[in-house]
């Protein structure tokens, strides 16, 4: 499986601007891996850094990081006179401890000595699992004051490791002749491209290159089968209900008598009231929106709050999304008549945390399109509105998922909470960019009432 993995890396290294004529499989075929990330924070890397350490963040999130997977080590470091951070093998025993651990790295500044860290890599490479094949990442921009030629060719030749450059800031500003003698080959250096970025790229491929482990993979989760389990019975009676009394909901009869004439008057209410919307909430619960997903619940409400929430009117349904199984519709577009039971389910929803499969809620919630879920073809129009940061890690693509979306009739809006700058996570623009039909279908808590308007407008009459 791995060699499609690194396969994908070349292609990047293709994409990024340099190209290899041998195009030979330079990795075994594995669903295990160790890891070590060498990260530079010294000063010729300072201002970038926050692009570094995401860049390692964003790649290795696509790993399945445990003790029976993907096992991660990590050098961070920088002068020769100032202290490098070690972490030993399997210091985190998941994709969201090592989050935790990179996300609160900060630059330290000094002179780059990438020789010295390659000397710590191979005393750390001694304790390594020898049975499954090694992929080094040294992320930094090239420019050492140590020559790390001789350390760099000592680990290229263990066997069964293989070595990666990555710089994540401009090609230009880089010393790409060092990055080639860290990588040991062209095609082992990867580099930014345009408006590619080498994270996204690098994520991308190496979302591919695990399909096949993915799919031999079957998680289950006692809480979501309980969850659904207590919803199921109610669902079902409701709509059973529901259904039992459309015919006296939309036939009205008047009987006026009196002591001369007897009239009956038998009135029947148009059913069609032309502000028919079919409204699909989709939230991301993942790790990355601990403490903003409650943002998003506020905001959902606040937009249910300024509809008008009817079986004739707008219908709303409501999926949450983290990692890849974890999806969940948590009600059809007819599961409720009023905007109170709509938002109570939405205020108390539990949260999950995981990793973002946004495809995956995107999927979800394009059941909505069917009858069988409530939907009215041709009759309402369908919004499907997705709160989150944009920060993809499993699961399929979310921009193919929106075309997908859209050609079922959704107009699709993205809506993110703006933090400040010093937070641990900031928007993905790009991300929501790809999903979004375009920048007008992309909002923030800032602009959401404007958004709010937009879902309005079908209902304005019926106000």
């Amino acid at each position: 499986m791995l060699i499609r993995c690194i396969i994908g890396v070349l292609v990047l290294c293709a994409i990024v601007s340099f190209v290899d004529s041998q195009g030979s499989s330079i990795f075994p075929p594995s669903c295990y891996l160790n890891v070590l990330i060498v990260l530079d924070r010294s000063d010729s890397v300072k201002g970038g850094f926050n692009r570094s350490r995401d860049f390692v963040l964003n790649v290795s999130q696509e790993l399945n990081i445990n003790q029976n997977a993907h096992i991660v080590a990590m050098i961070v470091y920088s002068g020769a006179s100032y202290r490098r951070q070690v972490f030993k093998w399997n210091f985190a025993k998941s994709n969201e401890e090592f989050y935790q651990v990179v996300r609160n790295l900060r630059a330290i500044g000094g002179t780059t000595a990438t020789k010295k860290a390659l000397e710590v890599a191979l005393d750390l490479m001694d304790s390594r699992n020898k049975t499954i094949p090694t992929l080094i990442m040294v992320v930094t921009d090239g420019r050492s004051q140590d020559d790390p030629s001789e350390p760099a060719k000592h680990l290229q030749a263990i066997p069964n490791t293989y070595m990666f450059a990555a710089a994540t800031g401009d090609p230009a500003l880089v010393d790409k002749q060092e990055l080639y003698t860290i990588g040991g080959h062209v095609n082992h250096v990867i580099l930014q491209s345009g408006r590619e970025l080498a994270a996204d790229l690098t994520r991308k491929l190496l979302r591919e290159a695990q399909d096949k482990c993915r799919t031999t993979t079957t998680t289950t989760t006692n809480y979501q089968n309980i969850t659904l389990g207590r919803e199921l019975a109610a669902d079902l009676t409701r709509k059973l209900l529901r259904e039992a009394q459309d015919k006296c909901r939309t036939t009205t009869t008047t009987t006026t008598t009196t002591t001369t004439t007897t009239t009956t008057t038998t009135t029947t209410e148009n059913p069609i009231t032309g502000c028919e919307q079919d409204l699909v909430i989709v939230l991301d619960f993942s790790t990355t929106t601990h403490p903003i997903y409650k943002a998003y619940q506020e905001l959902a409400e606040r937009l249910v709050s300024r509809v008008k929430v009817g079986l004739r009117y707008t219908r709303v349904a409501l999926v949450v999304f983290s990692s890849v199984g974890w999806t969940q519709t948590k009600f059809d577009l007819d599961r409720y008549d009023n905007a109170e039971d709509v938002m109570y389910h939405i205020r108390n929803l539990q949260y999950t945390g995981g990793t973002t499969a946004i495809g995956e809620g995107i999927s979800e919630a394009m059941k909505q399109a069917d009858e069988a879920h409530g939907a009215r073809p041709e009759l309402a129009n369908k919004i499907m509105v997705i709160f989150t940061d944009g920060w993809n890690n499993k699961g399929p693509e979310p921009g193919e998922m929106s075309k997908k979306a859209q050609a079922l009739g959704f107009d699709l809006y993205t809506v993110g909470v703006k933090e400040p700058e010093s937070s641990e996570t900031q928007l993905n623009q790009l991300t929501l960019e790809s999903i979004a039909p375009d920048p007008k279908h992309v909002f923030t808590n800032e602009n959401f009432d404007q958004f709010i308007e937009i879902a309005r407008r079908r209902n304005l009459k019926c106000l």
